[in-house]
């Protein structure tokens, strides 16, 4: 009599089981990975964190952008929130 399981390879047990805590490096190789697989151009978890400021910075203010990221100085909050172009050239428009 012989196994059912005859002549199938086994998959390898994982080194960490789902649960297991992850920390930020863990979840930046995860997405990286899953990107690659997937054939899609890299992602970085930071780019949440830019286009939330960025948004934040365009309907709010640098001030609101700053206080809901937690930053206590705007230099920081201007690495993550892009310089809203299009309300510059329309404050330039209408003071000429």
């Amino acid at each position: 009599m012989t196994p059912l399981n005859e002549g199938r390879s086994r998959k390898p047990k994982p080194k960490r089981t789902p649960g297991d805590v992850y920390n930020t490096r863990s979840y930046y190789h995860a997405i990286r990975y899953g990107s690659q697989k997937a054939k899609v151009p890299n992602w970085h978890p930071n780019q949440l964190r830019h286009n939330a400021a960025t948004s934040l910075r365009k309907e709010f203010g640098l001030d609101v952008a700053r206080v809901i990221l937690g930053h206590s100085s705007p230099a920081v909050t201007e690495v993550y929130a892009e310089v809203d172009r299009e309300k510059a050239l329309a404050v330039m428009e209408k003071v000429g």
